[in-house]
């Protein structure tokens, strides 16, 4: 009816915020959510059943039901975007709060549920969830540098290069071998002078994982080996585990994840890839979103309200 009057362009933001107070809203959210994200490598990971039997169809089904639920909240509640990384809960349902080991959870519906601070490898926000960590391992261990190469590329906008042809496989040759983590094998690969320098802007944001487990949850000890989860960021920041990376994007890359969430919003919004001829209106976008206050609505007012949205 506004358009017919000439009145939507006017309106725009208004009915933006409408639209996203109507619960069908959530569609458009969990399409947004399962390509950013990229959860099809949730959907397509097999996990090793005999090292982890627990795993069921019904726990990787409220894997993703988790993820897409805490996308509805966040922004039904225009709440931070730093909540994405460090919220102060967990959207849960028994099922799923049995197998994290987070107590006094009943029912199938999946709810808002506080996470203490005390809570080792605190279970909240993006970084914590199951279907991140079992897409990106290699179903029976974590895997550091899938890890890595998702946080830089989702979150933080950085899309690492493909390894060159030439790169060498992990050699079962090295002493000790067997006995490894995935972690230890990687270190020893990228001590060759082909590999160290890709290795080096990657790796470190991976390592910070290694407390979780190819499903997960919390695993301390691996190999019986007590699980080292410090690592040193390219900047020269050191960080130990999921807190510590927490913290460093919250402090020090919060407009890198803004952008970044832009830019792959921007691209879902115009149906198309961005690139260079695109960095000043992104610009612009991400000047709104620090204005706003880095609000989770603040991306989508910002982007429905763009030139280039507004002419399509």
């Amino acid at each position: 009816a506004a358009a017919d009057a000439g009145r939507l362009r006017g309106d725009l933001v208004e009915h933006a915020e409408r639209m996203l107070d109507d619960p069908r809203a959530s569609r458009f959210l969990r399409r947004f959510a399962y390509e950013w994200l990229r959860m099809d490598r949730h959907d397509g990971m097999t996990i090793n059943v005999d090292q982890h039997p627990d795993y069921t169809r019904f726990v990787k089904r409220d894997m993703r039901e988790e993820t897409f639920a805490f996308f509805d909240v966040v922004f039904a509640e225009d709440l931070p975007l730093s909540t994405f990384v460090d919220a102060d809960f967990a959207m849960l349902n028994q099922n799923l709060a049995e197998f994290y080991g987070v107590p006094d959870v009943y029912g199938a519906h999946f709810r808002k549920v506080a996470v203490p601070a005390s809570m080792p490898e605190r279970r909240c926000g993006l970084l914590s969830q199951g279907s991140f960590h079992v897409g990106h391992s290699d179903g029976t261990e974590p895997h550091p540098i899938k890890r890595a190469v998702w946080l830089k590329a989702r979150l933080l906008g950085d899309e690492p290069p493909p390894p060159p042809p030439n790169v060498p496989d992990l050699d079962p040759e090295t002493p000790g071998f067997d006995k490894m983590t995935l972690k230890q094998k990687i270190e020893s690969h990228r001590d060759k002078d082909s590999c160290r320098d890709c290795h080096a802007g990657i790796d470190p944001y991976g390592f910070v994982f290694e407390r979780m487990s190819a499903v997960g949850r919390f695993q301390p000890k691996r190999k019986g080996v007590e699980v080292d989860a410090t690592s040193t960021l390219p900047d020269g920041h050191e960080v130990d585990g999921l807190a510590g990376i927490r913290a460093y994007l919250v402090d020090h890359a919060k407009d890198d994840f803004a952008r970044s969430l832009v830019e792959h919003l921007f691209a879902y919004a115009l149906g198309r890839e961005v690139g260079f001829a695109d960095e000043a209106e992104i610009d612009d976008l991400l000047e709104q979103v620090r204005r706003d206050g880095y609000r989770a609505r603040a991306v989508i007012r910002s982007i429905v309200t763009s030139p280039s949205f507004l002419s399509k």
